[in-house]
C-alpha cells in the first residue's frame, strides 16, 4: 500500500485539477499486463474538467512526474500509456522494505481497527433438513467473509438465522408421529430427521403417486364434432364428462365421435399453464383436449390420448394411471393426497399453537437437529457467535408491522398488511398473509430491528442465495420507509447454487449428497491418494490431522475457487488434483517451500543485499507479494474470495516458475542464498496467511 500513497501524494501535488490524496489513492489500480508497470492512474475522471482526452492527460502528467521521481525513492519510472499514467517499482528498494515487513509479521498483522460493527448473516439451513455438500458453499463463503472482514480492521458479528418452523417441520413430524415405525438412530439424527423429510414430501407429492399427476383432468366422451364457424383449422368439440356436457375449441385432431378422452377442466394446472374459460374467435371453450405429451405420457407431439371404451366417464386422469404400489390398496390417490395433506395441516396447526406433546417434539427433534449442525459447523470450522431462529419472530415480525402500519407506512390490500413498493420497482412485498400468517419478509423485518437495536450493529451482510434478491431488495426498502438509518448499509450477498455433475441438487427430492458421506468420501480418497504411504512413518494423529486439513482445503477452495454468480459444479475427483488450480496444490506447494526451508536451515534478514535479486523470475515474485494487501482489500470490498484464490495460484505458479531457474541451497554466492532464502519465506508466508483467510491450515509435509 506504501507504493500507493506515495503514487497519490506525488500526483496530488502535480494535478491541475483538485484531488485529494485519498481519492487519488482509492482510483489507483494494478494494470492487466505487467510489462505496462506495477501501478495505473487512470485519467478518465480529468477529462471532463480539463476538457482533454485521457491519452493527452496522462502524456502531460508524465511530464509533470518526471522531474519529482528522485523525491520518491521506491518509484523507478512513469511512462503514459494510453488513458493510463503508469508507474515502476524500484525492485530492490521493494525488496528490501517487503521481505523484512512480511518476515516480521507487521506485513500480515491485521490492519488497524475501523469504527463501527459489522454483521455477517451466513449458512441459514433448515432444522429437520439433512445438511449436505449444497450448505456448504454458504457456510464456506460467511466463514471467509468474516476472516477477512476482520484482518482488514472490522469488528465482527458472525451470527446464523434457521428454519425452524413451517411446512417442512410438519411433514417431518407428521411422518415421525404417524408414519414411521422404526428406531431412532443413536448416530446422524439431523440427517434421519433430513430423511423423514424427503419421504413425507414423496407422500404428498402426485408425481410419485401416478403417472399423470394432473388434478381436473378428467375421462370425457366425445358427443359431436363441428367445424368452427370463423376459423378452418379448428373444430368445436361437445365432451360428456358423466355429470355436465362441455364445449372445446381445439385445432388438434386424431379422435372422432364416441372416443373418451382426457379433459383439463378449467382450474386444472396442464404444462404449467392454469386452464380457464377462453373466448375463441366468438366461441366458447371451456378446457382444452390433452395429448399423450401435455400429460407427460410419450414424447409423440399433437398425439390426442384416447382412452379405452370402458372407461368410466368424469373419472380422473390421476386415478387411471396410479402407481400402485404407492398408494395404499383400494384407496384414491387424489383422496389419499388429500387426506395426508390434511394431517400435515394438523401437525402444523398443533406446531403454531404450541399443542404440548407436538411442542415437545419439536424441541427434541429440533435439538437433534441442532446437535448435528454444530458438530458440521466444528468440522467445517466456521464460526458463529449468535443463533437466531425464524420461531422467534413470528410473532414480534406482526407486532412490528402493525406498529408501522399504523403511522401510515404499510397498508392493507384484499385483508392481507404488506407495502407497495412499486414506485421503487420492487411490486408489493407481503408482510402479512389474510389468515395472519407472518411471512419471511416480516420476519426479517423483526431480525433486522433486533440486529440494530440490541446488538448494535452498524452494517449487515447478508449471505444468502441468489433466488432471494427480490426478496431482500424489498426488506431492505421496508427498513428504510422505517426510518432505520443502517437500512442503507445492508446488503445481501447473492451465490449461486451447488449442483452435482448431473444437475441440481435437491431436499426434497432427497438427491443431495449428505454431509457425512461427503465426509467419508473425501476422507477416503485423501488418505488413500495423499497419507496411506506414510503410516508406520507418521503418527496416526498427523496423519488425521494432515487428512482434516487436505479435506477441509479441498472443500473451502473448491467452493470458493468461482465467483459468487457461478454455479459450483462438485467434482471430488477434480478438486482434489495434485496439480492445477485445487487445494491440494496449494497446500502441497506450501509443503515443498517447508521442506526447501528445512534444508536450507536458519536464515536472518540481517544485512542482506537485495540487489542480488535480479532475475526476472524473482522480481515477479516480489512484485506479486507487493499484490497481497490490494488483492485482500478488493476482496474484502467486493465480498469475492474467488479473487484471493486466483492471487494464491498464481503465487504459486510464480513460485514453482522462479525456483525452476533460480536454484535457494546451490546459489551461486552465500548473499544470493541469504536473500533467496528470505524470499522463499516470505512466499510461504504470504501463502499460508491468505490461506488461512480462506479457513485452510497447512501442513509442514505431504
Amino acid at each position: 500500500m506504501k507504493n500507493r500513497q506515495e503514487i497519490a501524494s506525488l500526483l496530488s501535488s502535480v494535478l491541475p485539477v483538485p484531488r485529494s490524496e485519498q481519492e487519488i489513492f482509492e482510483s489507483i489500480e494494478l494494470p492487466k499486463d505487467r510489462k505496462l508497470g506495477d501501478w495505473a492512474f487512470p485519467c478518465f475522471t480529468l477529462s471532463k474538467e480539463l476538457r482533454k482526452a485521457p491519452p493527452q492527460i496522462a502524456n502531460e502528467l508524465a511530464g509533470l512526474v518526471a522531474p519529482k521521481l528522485p523525491e520518491y525513492p521506491s518509484l523507478s519510472k512513469v511512462a503514459a500509456t494510453g488513458p493510463y499514467l503508469n508507474f515502476f517499482v524500484n525492485k530492490s528498494a521493494l525488496a528490501g522494505e517487503l521481505i523484512p515487513q512480511i518476515l516480521s509479521g507487521t506485513f500480515t498483522a491485521r490492519r488497524e481497527q475501523k469504527p463501527g460493527k459489522l454483521m455477517i448473516e451466513y449458512s441459514q439451513p433448515n432444522t429437520h433438513k439433512a445438511f449436505h455438500v449444497g450448505h456448504v458453499r454458504c457456510a464456506a463463503l460467511g466463514d471467509i467473509l468474516i476472516r477477512i472482514s476482520e484482518w482488514l480492521g472490522n469488528e465482527v458479528i458472525a451470527t446464523n438465522y434457521l428454519g425452524d418452523e413451517g411446512t417442512h417441520v410438519a411433514k417431518c413430524l407428521w411422518y415421525y408421529t404417524e408414519v414411521f415405525k422404526g428406531a431412532v438412530p443413536e448416530k446422524n439424527r439431523g440427517e434421519f430427521l433430513g430423511n423423514l423429510y424427503t419421504t413425507a414430501n414423496d407422500l404428498v407429492d402426485l408425481g410419485t403417486m401416478t403417472r399423470a399427476p394432473f388434478p381436473g383432468v378428467v375421462a370425457a366422451k366425445v358427443i359431436s364434432l363441428e367445424q368452427h364457424p370463423s376459423e378452418s383449422a379448428w373444430i368445436v368439440a361437445k365432451l360428456d364428462t358423466g355429470s355436465a356436457v362441455h364445449q372445446v375449441v381445439t385445432g388438434v385432431k386424431g379422435f372422432n365421435v364416441g372416443d373418451i378422452l382426457a379433459l383439463a377442466l378449467p382450474g386444472a394446472a396442464v404444462t404449467d399453464r392454469a386452464i380457464a374459460v377462453a373466448d375463441r374467435k366468438g366461441v366458447k371453450s371451456e378446457g382444452i383436449v390433452c395429448s399423450e405429451q401435455e400429460l407427460d405420457l410419450s414424447d409423440v407431439k399433437d398425439k390426442v390420448l384416447v382412452l379405452p371404451k370402458d372407461t368410466a366417464l368424469g373419472t380422473e386422469i390421476a386415478e387411471l394411471y396410479k402407481i400402485a404400489d404407492k398408494v395404499p390398496a383400494g384407496a384414491s390417490v387424489l383422496e389419499t393426497l388429500k387426506s395426508r395433506q390434511k394431517a400435515i395441516s394438523t401437525v402444523l396447526q398443533k406446531l403454531e399453537s404450541k399443542e404440548p406433546e407436538m411442542h415437545r417434539i419439536w424441541k427434541e427433534t429440533k435439538d437433534w437437529s441442532m446437535q448435528e449442525l454444530y458438530k458440521c459447523y466444528g468440522w467445517l470450522d466456521c464460526r458463529f457467535d449468535h443463533y437466531f431462529f425464524e420461531s422467534e419472530f413470528g410473532e414480534s415480525g406482526k407486532e412490528i408491522v402493525r406498529e408501522y402500519q399504523k403511522r401510515g407506512v404499510f397498508i392493507e390490500s384484499q385483508g392481507a398488511v404488506g407495502a407497495d413498493l412499486s414506485s421503487f420497482g420492487l411490486g408489493f412485498c407481503l408482510l402479512i398473509k389474510r389468515d395472519g400468517t407472518a411471512m419471511y419478509a416480516c420476519r426479517d423485518l423483526a431480525l433486522a430491528r433486533k440486529k440494530f437495536e440490541e446488538f448494535g450493529i452498524d452494517s449487515s451482510l447478508y449471505v444468502v442465495d441468489s433466488a432471494q434478491t427480490l426478496h431482500f431488495n424489498q426488506v431492505f426498502k421496508c427498513l428504510e420507509l422505517m426510518g432505520f438509518p443502517q437500512a442503507k448499509n445492508c446488503r445481501h450477498l447473492a451465490y449461486a447454487q451447488v449442483v452435482r455433475p448431473d444437475g441440481k441438487m435437491s431436499s426434497r427430492k432427497g438427491n443431495v449428497i449428505l454431509f457425512s458421506q461427503l465426509q467419508e468420501r473425501l476422507l477416503s480418497k485423501i488418505n488413500s491418494e495423499f497419507l496411506d504411504k506414510y503410516r508406520g512413518e507418521w503418527s496416526e494423529e498427523e496423519i488425521a490431522t494432515a487428512a482434516h486439513r487436505l479435506a477441509l482445503a479441498t472443500m473451502r477452495y473448491g467452493m470458493m475457487n468461482v465467483d459468487n454468480s457461478s454455479q459450483v459444479v462438485f467434482d471430488l475427483d477434480e478438486w482434489t488434483a495434485r496439480t492445477g488450480n485445487t487445494g491440494p496444490y496449494l497446500m502441497y506447494a506450501c509443503a515443498r517451500i517447508h521442506s526447501i526451508l528445512r534444508e536450507a536451515g536458519e536464515v536472518s534478514v540481517n544485512g542482506a543485499d537485495w540487489s542480488v535479486l535480479s532475475h526476472e523470475s524473482e522480481v515477479d515474485l516480489i512484485l506479486q507479494l507487493n499484490r497481497y494487501h490490494q488483492i485482500v482489500t478488493d476482496v474484502g470490498t467486493n465480498c469475492s474470495p474467488h479473487l484471493l484464490c486466483a492471487y494464491l495460484y498464481d503465487l504459486s505458479k510464480r513460485f514453482s516458475t522462479m525456483y525452476a531457474v533460480c536454484s535457494v541451497l546451490n546459489a551461486e554466492s552465500a548473499a544470493l542464498k541469504q536473500a533467496r532464502t528470505c524470499l522463499v519465506k516470505s512466499v510461504l508466508t504470504v501463502l499460508e496467511h491468505g490461506l488461512g483467510l480462506l479457513g485452510i491450515r497447512t501442513v509442514e509435509r505431504m
